[in-house]
């Protein structure tokens, strides 16, 4: 699992930040957020649009947004848990729990720093953090519409470009006031560094997407790389989801309702991710990991949801309803 880190609020002075990120918090401060699903929008609103995405109207997720900031409320103490993984990675996690907070992953490469997805809150201590990295931030890029959030704050805070596919564009709230350099609508695939790609798999969105990193391009630069994974590793979101016993993976259209993607996205899924290298695979949620052999297991998992699904193959890809024996 990737190793998660804390931010003690108290131990950063404010000079440490940079005068661009303060004007940023302070400029996005009164902006309402989804108390449920955390999506920032530019002005109050009765509803929140994104109920809709989940395909019930009358979901949690239609609950109002609130107008009370959630940017400076963060207090939480340095964490040591032992990383099973590279120390690389690791996962962004913001304590208390004032609204619905999807944890961030900060990838470290030997080309700069990159964040994958982002949470509601974002605190001037964590600012500092990231802004004083051993290797810079070059970017943050979002796998879907749920974990939109404040990734405009991020990225103005942080000074970093932000990527989102140009299929959820419509979504996008902030879209209005975004400037042409601060928001990058991709398609099909786009790299953000020689060893990491952003993938368009559509399903739980139609531009659902997935970051493979490629670790073995990494270069090693010392003993201690030397031991890092050197496997291809997929960041997933929930366009795929890593089964709670982490062995085996199952595809949804809708989480919150427990609706599942239908089979032929699934196969489309497949069949986009096997021309990449990877033997492991993340979702967002802690204890969501599978570390070695992810790429056989995907496809088996994918043979397994088929047939729990009614259906079976026909020539290539042609689906039929499974025969009952």
């Amino acid at each position: 699992m990737p190793k998660e880190f804390y931010i003690r609020e108290e131990l950063t002075a404010l000079s440490a930040i940079p005068q661009r990120a303060l004007d940023a918090l302070a400029d996005d401060s009164s902006l309402p957020v989804c108390a449920t699903c955390a999506t920032q929008y530019p002005a109050p609103r009765r509803d929140c649009t994104h109920a809709k995405l989940s395909g019930s109207t009358d979901h949690p997720q239609a609950r109002g947004a609130t107008t009370s900031s959630a940017t400076s409320r963060t207090r939480a103490s340095r964490s040591s848990r032992p990383s099973r993984s590279s120390p690389s990675l690791r996962r962004v996690s913001i304590s208390p729990a004032c609204v619905k907070l999807t944890p961030a992953f900060l990838l470290e490469t030997f080309e700069g720093s990159f964040i994958w997805d982002c949470s509601a809150v974002l605190t001037p201590p964590l600012i500092a953090h990231l802004t004083h990295l051993r290797r810079p931030l070059k970017a943050m890029a979002i796998s879907h519409p749920h974990f939109f959030s404040t990734s405009l704050t991020w990225a103005r805070a942080l000074g970093v470009p932000l990527y989102i596919n140009a299929l959820d564009k419509e979504w996008y709230q902030r879209r209005e006031s975004a400037g042409a350099d601060e928001v990058v609508f991709w398609s099909g695939t786009q790299r953000l560094s020689s060893t990491l790609t952003l993938i368009e798999c559509g399903g739980h969105f139609p531009g659902s997407c997935v970051l493979h990193w490629d670790r073995a391009a990494e270069p090693l630069t010392s003993d201690a790389d030397a031991r890092a994974p050197d496997t291809g590793l997929l960041l997933v979101a929930d366009t795929v989801m890593v089964q709670p016993t982490q062995k085996g993976i199952t595809f949804m259209w809708s989480i919150p309702n427990a609706i599942p993607l239908h089979p032929t996205d699934v196969l489309h899924i497949q069949n986009v991710l096997r021309e990449y290298d990877y033997d492991s695979v993340s979702s967002t949620w802690p204890d969501r990991w599978v570390r070695a052999g992810a790429a056989r297991i995907f496809d088996e998992s994918v043979e397994t949801y088929l047939s729990a699904t009614g259906w079976e193959r026909g020539r290539g890809d042609e689906l039929v309803p499974r025969r009952k024996k």
